[in-house]
């Protein structure tokens, strides 16, 4: 036996009834896409504030958050994916100064672009000033140079390292190719000088220690200070 419903069936199969359950289908659609808008809008932020757009960038302060926001979501390429790891590593190194964290994030840039540079000289950085082991962080510069030989900052560093280990004529010769590259780098100036200095150079010194200072005092923003010029 059928039964018959009465009332709320009628309504049910009503051309009222059918034209809401069309509004309420559009205002739900309508709210999908300003929610997927949103969403899209916060992780455009997201990749903004770890250093992915292609204009020059400063470090942002929630640069480590925001890195692992886009890391976790996977949407990027590979290349960029791991720019993002090396942005995160420097996050961790610099302001939290969690050093395992850092070079478990350089390690995977590594894997994910093995010719990127970037990550090579990240993870030397922080061999070289965090671990104090100038051994290692010349391997890294080492692959850094290879990969791309037209950082004056990475030659800069190696020389540091070489230094550290009192291989003055190899500091030497990087601190010229830093110079080479960035003739107003009076770090490499200064540092070179005080190597010169070290091997009895005194003339040599002297001259490199007085270029630092007057390409320092050039820099904008320095305050005269000696090396400003980085």
């Amino acid at each position: 036996m059928r039964l018959r419903c009465k009332g709320i069936c009628d309504f049910a199969h009503s051309p009222h009834a059918m034209t809401m359950r069309l509004v309420f289908a559009l205002v739900a659609a309508a709210l999908g896409a300003l929610a997927g808008a949103a969403n899209a809008d916060d992780y455009a932020l997201q990749r903004q504030r770890c250093g992915l757009e292609a204009k020059p960038r400063l470090p942002d302060p929630q640069m480590l958050e925001a890195c692992t926001a886009v890391i976790d979501a996977r949407k990027e390429t590979p290349q960029d994916l791991a720019r993002a790891y090396v942005n995160r590593g420097d996050a961790w190194r610099l302001r939290e100064r969690a050093i395992d964290r850092a070079i478990a994030d350089y390690d995977e840039a590594i894997r994910l672009r093995p010719d990127f540079a970037l990550a090579f000289a990240g993870r030397g950085f922080t061999y070289l000033f965090e671990r104090r082991n100038p051994d290692r962080a010349i391997q890294d510069f080492d692959e850094a140079i290879r990969l791309d030989s037209t950082s004056a900052v990475v030659f800069y560093y190696r020389a540091t390292a070489y230094a550290d280990k009192g291989a003055l004529d190899r500091a030497i010769a990087d601190f010229d190719q830093a110079i080479r590259l960035k003739p107003d780098f009076s770090n490499a100036y200064r540092d070179r000088g005080q190597a010169k200095q070290a091997k009895g150079d005194l003339v040599g010194a002297a001259a490199d220690l007085a270029r630092a200072e007057s390409t320092g005092s050039r820099t904008p923003a320095c305050d005269r200070g000696t090396g400003c010029g980085r």
